[in-house]
């Protein structure tokens, strides 16, 4: 194993160890602060410079960089320092364990692996001087709502294009979907279940707004994009009811609509509108309404054919014989950073297939192709 492998091995193993549950997930995450407390320690034993952005809450999101030869250029590398909660993990999730050419705990691909190899990425540069600035951003509430990347996109600095780190296998992400989420709400009228004539049920109402939503899915089925699929509609959550003899007056779901790149937020809106006022015109009247606002992802554009793809698929193909340009379904900080125009391509050591399972790893080895593969898009572009 090379020293900067090695160095890479004990970097992540030291921020698996420090717990950053999104305190929004979860009412015992302690958040970020550690993380970005030991990243400025980080930053001053090497001399680099460092700022820090106060997103929310005494949650901020961490910067580093390394000044280009072109001061007019700037390259964003982002990951994300917040994980999801660890409920029945069996072994230790924080032990950062190595074993089979792994290193094993919450967070070691998503997304402390690509964070530890950006960070070596950018410190052993040398007296290689890249040709745009290099900023590497850690950022807050990726496992949430995305607030730190929202937070980078209107600070007002510009940047020409981004890396964000998330597991990929290390392959070359340039879509992905978004995702728009709001709440139904059914409203119906109390009475005794011994009499629920005199009652409305909301319940039951609600079934038949479920029913008529899924059949969203046949037409969504039909608009395929090319590297993402087609977009979809799901319920995820169900509350309703008071208790167990009453005719329940109020049921609420939670729908998750997934969409592709060109899709508006609004528009998804818009098509669940349609099927609630129908069903409020129908002989059953069904008192249903949508609960706004809505928590918006946007899918952000394809960069596929940008000169950061380009640059990045040569990276990855010399390093890994990767670098075909693909999309995936899940979201990812780009989704807030298209709103200011960045450029974005996803690219990153672990599988997505591990992440948030309660068996999370990294594969060594990628560790340190990722370290590679991120330097040459340093210096390269």
């Amino acid at each position: 194993m090379s020293s900067i492998s090695t160095q890479t091995v004990e970097l992540i193993k030291q921020l698996i160890k420090i717990e950053s549950i999104n305190p929004s997930a979860s009412a015992q995450g302690s958040g970020e602060q550690k993380i970005a407390e030991f990243l400025e320690a980080f930053c001053r034993e090497r001399n680099l410079p460092y700022e820090y952005q106060e997103v929310t809450d005494g949650r901020s999101n961490f910067f580093t960089w390394v000044p280009g030869q072109d001061p007019s250029k700037r390259v964003l590398f982002i990951s994300h320092m917040d994980t999801v909660p660890v409920e029945n993990w069996v072994a230790d999730p924080f032990s950062a364990e190595e074993r089979e050419g792994r290193i094993y705990g919450r967070g070691s691909c998503d997304d402390k692996g690509p964070l530890a190899a950006m960070l070596m990425a950018l410190t052993t540069l040398g007296e290689r001087k890249p040709r745009a600035t290099i900023v590497l951003a850690a950022s807050v509430d990726e496992e949430y709502r995305k607030k730190g990347a929202r937070a980078i996109a209107q600070s007002g600095v510009s940047y020409d294009a981004a890396v964000v780190g998330e597991p990929t296998d290390l392959g070359l992400v340039v879509a992905h979907k978004g995702s728009v989420r709001w709440q139904v709400e059914v409203e119906g009228v109390p009475a005794h279940s011994s009499k629920p004539h005199l009652g409305v049920n909301a319940i039951t109402g609600m079934a038949k707004v479920i029913l008529a939503l899924d059949k969203i899915n046949e037409t969504l089925s039909q608009r395929v994009h090319p590297l993402v699929g087609p977009p979809t509609l799901t319920i995820t959550l169900i509350e309703g009811g008071v208790e167990l003899a009453t005719v329940p007056p109020s049921c609420r779901v939670w729908i998750d609509r997934r969409l592709t790149p060109g899709e508006r937020p609004a528009d998804a809106l818009q098509e669940v509108e349609n099927i609630l006022e129908k069903l409020r015109q129908a002989p059953d009247k069904i008192n249903v309404r949508s609960l706004l606002p809505t928590l918006e992802d946007p899918a952000p554009p394809s960069a596929e054919g940008t000169h950061i793809a380009a640059v990045a698929a040569k990276a990855c193909a010399e390093v890994a014989g990767t670098g075909k340009p693909f999309g995936v379904p899940y979201g990812t900080d780009a989704s807030q950073l298209s709103l200011a125009n960045i450029p974005c391509v996803i690219l990153g050591p672990g599988s997505i297939d591990q992440a948030h399972t309660t068996n999370e790893f990294v594969e060594i080895d990628q560790l340190g192709k990722a370290v590679e593969i991120y330097q040459k898009i340093m210096l390269s572009y």
